[in-house]
Order: structure tokens, then sequence, then C-alpha cells
């Protein structure tokens, strides 16, 4: 069996599949990663609105506030 020094020493007739599993992994975890992300940043736009923007959107500071300090894992 031939060795791949450059693949961390994985044998060579593994490594053209040693990262499907890896991809894969990667596929399945960034759109919720993504979803976070993006809570996060609205979260943050949330809290800088003003109490007009809020009265607006039907919201009050309380409530802005409540979701803005929200973990971005709670939806």
């Amino acid at each position: 069996m031939t060795w791949d020094r450059k693949a961390g020493g994985i044998p060579a007739a593994w490594w053209p599949g040693a990262l499907d599993g890896v991809r894969r992994q990667a596929a399945r975890l960034g759109a919720p990663l993504t979803a976070m992300v993006e809570r996060a940043r609205q979260r943050q736009a949330l809290a800088k609105l003003d109490d007009a923007l809020l009265r607006d959107i039907g919201l009050t500071r309380a409530e802005a506030r409540r979701e803005a300090e929200k973990p971005i894992w709670k939806r």
C-alpha cells in the first residue's frame, strides 16, 4: 500500500474519498449556522431601532430588547 505524506499519512488509495464525510457534515451544518448568523444580525438591527420605528412594526422597547438578548441558537 502506498502512503501519501501530504495527506497526513492516509493511504493513497483512501485519499480520493477521505473528505467526502467531512464535506457532507459541512453541508449539513452550513444551513443552520447561516441561519444563526442571520438571526444574530437581525437581532442587532432590531436593538438599534428607535422607539418610533419599533412602534411602526408593533413592538415595544422591552419586547425588542428581549428578542435582541436571545442567544443565536434560539428562535
